[in-house]
């Protein structure tokens, strides 16, 4: 029974986070409109995940709150080096013209090599999110919905920004969405690989599951917040305070 909530989890963190990207290809226009609130409500997802569920649980396996803290620290300083050198671009930001002008830009638009690179990191970034789900759900199911309702969410605008850049970049649609599909596939493989190595290496899932809460806390705190603040506009503050509280208020919930 485990085994099929986290295919059937690991395929939606896969393809419902496709979904954003599809809001891009119909209408632009909505697209840019509605990503900043899905990164608000990403952000308390996160963080309501990270807080509510998943330092409990390592808490609770390791049973020191130093390693745990230490797990953290790591998870954070690993995803900042990612960041830094091989993902060439900040996955959390919304899509508009302004950054498509950003973006390592030729005379002749976006240079194609990027977004393979782009492509490749996401694939990573997608991989460890298909470990993550599978090491939840293997402690228990609640942990398990948390987690992937904490990666759908704040898939969703990323997969915006990607898809906005391979338009930007020539790309089109159909290999723009094609080639985003292959991409979120390695979810559903990282799950399966968790699936059948975590249970065989005694003691391993708290530290995967204190590893994830610092990747959730770095990517709301580094990438997600920090764009709300440079991008939203002040008469939007109180909807956006008010989905980043829903994010945590449905986390809470869940568990």
């Amino acid at each position: 029974m485990t085994t099929l909530w986290i295919i059937l989890f690991a395929l939606a963190g896969s393809f419902l986070s496709t979904a954003g990207g599809l809001i891009l290809l119909w209408r632009i226009d909505l697209a840019k409109k509605v990503s900043l609130f899905l990164i608000s409500f990403a952000a308390g997802v996160l963080l309501g995940v990270a807080f509510l569920d998943l330092l409990p649980e390592a808490l609770e396996g390791l049973g020191n709150i130093e390693h745990v803290a230490v797990i953290i620290l790591s998870a954070i300083v690993i995803f900042f080096l990612l960041e830094r050198f091989l993902w060439w671009y900040h996955y959390h930001r919304t899509y508009t013209d302004e950054h498509a002008n950003q973006i390592v830009r030729t005379e002749e638009g976006i240079e194609v090599s990027k977004v393979y690179i782009l492509l490749g990191g996401d694939a990573i970034h997608n991989f460890i999110d298909g470990i993550l789900i599978a090491t939840a759900f293997l402690i228990n199911i609640p942990l398990g919905i948390a987690v992937s309702i904490g990666i759908i969410a704040h898939e969703l605008p990323q997969e915006i920004a990607d898809f906005g850049i391979m338009i930007d970049a020539g790309f089109s649609r159909i290999k723009t969405l094609l080639l985003n599909i292959a991409a979120a596939s390695t979810t559903l493989m990282g799950a399966l690989f968790a699936l059948y190595i975590v249970p065989n290496i005694a003691g391993v899932a708290p530290f995967i599951i204190a590893f994830a809460a610092g990747v959730f806390i770095y990517i709301a705190l580094s990438d997600l917040i920090p764009e709300i603040h440079h991008r939203s506009e002040r008469k939007h503050a109180a909807i956006h305070f008010l989905l980043f509280v829903s994010g945590i208020f449905l986390i809470g919930w869940v568990i």
